[in-house]
């Protein structure tokens, strides 16, 4: 789904409405975004309604910066502020397919959330050609 066929009354839905979740990500992560690459933190109120997205551009915080370390410095500001709940968008260039970097990524950002006390909701990937969305946990490994 592209940002302009969201439904209206969209903003009072929770954004991990499967039926909006791929809209309001792309309607969020810009296509500059997309092409140099960065991580947002979409804030939501505790009914999973969009509250405040937060962008943090990749090469944010100079040589040596993790993103990680980055995550858990916002989830704990906002966790203190009493933002418990939270969706984390990767923008990036390439395929919308799930990377091994997408799967490092979701564990670091699960793991700062349970840090902070936050639940991550949901989890996408937003590239120049489309949105695609995550699973919370990674695939376990056939038996």
């Amino acid at each position: 789904m592209r940002f302009d066929e969201l439904p209206s009354g969209w903003a009072q839905r929770p954004i991990t409405d499967p039926e909006v979740f791929e809209g309001v990500v792309d309607l969020i992560a810009t296509e500059p975004s997309r092409e140099t690459g960065a991580i947002y933190l979409l804030l939501c109120h505790p009914n999973g309604r969009l509250l405040q997205p937060v962008c943090l551009p990749a090469g944010r915080g100079g040589p040596g910066a993790r993103p990680d370390e980055e995550v858990r410095q916002v989830l704990a500001e906002a966790a203190g502020h009493g933002v418990l709940d939270v969706v984390v968008v990767v923008a990036r260039a390439g395929d919308p397919g799930v990377s091994a970097g997408d799967g490092r990524l979701r564990a670091e950002v699960g793991a700062a959330c349970r840090a902070a006390g936050c639940t991550l909701r949901g989890m996408a990937v937003a590239t120049p050609q489309g949105v695609r969305v995550l699973p919370l946990h990674a695939p376990s490994a056939a038996a």
